[in-house]
């Protein structure tokens, strides 16, 4: 198996499907990464019939771990801190540096404070479950025991917050994506 041979057969092939996976800006990327893991790798492959399933493989992993990051690195940074329990002033937005420019900076960093707004008006029973949840990434087992709640009335009262949380948005606010698949909004109807 000729390292060469392999990138010239392959390559093509891997950038119309990577690009399909992660997108055409990126493809190219993850297809250079991809064959650098196959030039690692390429000895340990005992049969060579299933050279091209095993380069496929290893390109979707490798596009699932590039989609990870991407989506790691766009998540919208929130802090919430407590003392010993969820305060409904103590709920802080960190500016999203991860807009290309300033215009949508601002927009999506208006969204965050939107959000948030909508946030502290839930009901203190579902705020307390719904912060821990979402904001705080805590599990409904590990709320439970944070708040002494049963483990179903945590998943009632979660379920119940997002559902008031979606009614609020949608009633004032209007969402859509931009050109690069990111959700943004008109914030101008928000309280």
């Amino acid at each position: 198996m000729d390292y060469a041979g392999i990138f010239t057969q392959y390559h093509d092939r891997l950038l119309r499907y990577l690009s399909g996976i992660v997108g055409s800006s990126e493809a190219e990327d993850v297809v250079q990464e991809v064959f650098v893991k196959v030039g690692r790798k390429l000895a340990d492959l005992k049969d060579s019939s299933k050279l091209s399933s095993w380069i496929f493989k290893i390109a979707l992993n490798t596009a699932r771990d590039r989609l990870r990051e991407r989506s790691a690195g766009d998540r919208i940074v929130l802090h919430v801190s407590y003392e010993a329990e969820p305060d409904k002033d103590r709920i802080e937005n960190v500016a999203d540096s991860r807009s290309r420019t300033a215009e949508e900076g601002a927009v999506r960093n208006e969204m965050i404070r939107c959000y948030l707004d909508f946030v502290r008006q839930l009901p203190k029973k579902y705020y307390d479950v719904y912060v821990l949840s979402e904001l705080e990434e805590l599990p409904d087992k590990a709320i439970s025991k944070k708040l002494s709640l049963p483990l179903e009335t945590v998943k009632m009262r979660l379920h119940r917050a997002r559902a008031m949380l979606y009614q609020e948005l949608r009633a004032h606010c209007r969402c859509y994506y931009n050109e690069r698949g990111e959700i943004m909004g008109d914030l101008k109807q928000c309280r």
